[in-house]
């Protein structure tokens, strides 16, 4: 019933996810048996293939594991901020004609004798796997429908990327975000057996750098508001210190000052990164002409 690899083709001692606020963990052995676990309360639930779940995005291991119990069973998981209105919620929950259910263990019962038959041979690459749910620039909801051709091609790409990097671990990726996690990009992570480190909902710029020297991620998930904050709290009083304005005033000067900008920029984010993948709109002007000149290597998902 699994629409993503299964997690026990990995080593099941391997972390799948780190809490970095709270310091808990979960292998991917604790992840196949929490998946287990939705798959059942699913199916005793009576739900269907391509029902809709309502999710409450927290940024937690356990969220997470009940995002993957979901998509993998064949259900769509529709993914929602977790401090809601309560006419956002029941609007949203009309809108995508929501099954209630508490993941937790409760929730209503299958009473009908109709068998569940969920053939993974009917999946078709445009059925919908995510709908998330986030603030726009204008303060409304809306939705972002992913598909499960768009799933699988993030997910080869990772892996893509991961290959061309030598191999002295697993994978290891951050994600951070001011609102709430991605949970595409969480899926196709764990696709590929890697170690997930989430930092919590709207890090500070102090947090995140401790976080990022201590799990030394390949590959970071930022939303615009987290890394512009970061770069103007850590990086643009270095280098818009008065004492250097005469230091800078030459070429060749400035050349060296932005390669050690950069230099220490990499190594802030631990020193292994490859690519940091941007959500939630662009940079203003200033922040992404620095960053075009140092030659950061960033892109906007």
């Amino acid at each position: 019933m699994k629409r993503i690899k299964p997690t026990n083709d990995f080593n099941a001692n391997e972390v799948a996810l780190t809490n970095y606020s709270t310091g808990d963990t979960m292998t991917y052995a604790q992840l196949a048996i929490s998946i287990s676990h939705i798959h059942q309360i699913l199916y005793n639930n009576g739900v269907k293939k391509g029902e809709h779940i309502l999710l409450s995005n927290n940024g937690t291991p356990t969220w997470v594991a009940h995002l993957a119990g979901v998509v993998t069973y064949g259900a769509v998981a529709v993914i929602v901020p977790s401090k809601l209105s309560n006419y956002e919620l029941s609007d949203i929950k009309e809108r995508e004609n929501i099954i209630d259910l508490d993941l937790s263990g409760s929730g209503r019962l299958h009473t009908s004798h109709e068998d569940i038959d969920i053939d993974i041979f009917k999946f078709t690459l445009n059925d919908d796997i995510i709908v998330d749910y986030s603030y726009n620039d204008f303060g409304f909801l809306s939705p972002t429908r992913t598909k499960v051709y768009e799933f699988m091609k993030l997910a080869e790409d990772i892996k893509r990327r991961y290959m061309k990097i030598r191999h002295s671990r697993m994978p290891s990726m951050l994600l951070a975000n001011r609102d709430c996690m991605n949970a595409k990009d969480i899926l196709a992570s764990l696709s590929i057996g890697s170690h997930i480190t989430l930092a919590g909902m709207n890090p500070t710029s102090g947090t995140l750098l401790q976080c990022l020297k201590k799990c030394r991620p390949h590959f970071v998930y930022l939303d615009t508001k987290t890394a512009e904050n970061m770069i103007r709290e850590r990086i643009f009083p270095i280098i818009k210190d008065p004492d250097k304005k005469s230091y800078m005033s030459s070429s060749h000067a400035r050349r060296t000052m932005l390669k050690q900008v950069r230099k220490r920029m990499m190594f802030a984010l631990g020193g292994c990164i490859t690519i940091v993948s941007v959500t939630g709109g662009r940079f203003s002007p200033e922040v992404e002409q620095f960053l075009q000149k140092i030659e950061f290597p960033y892109m906007f998902m």
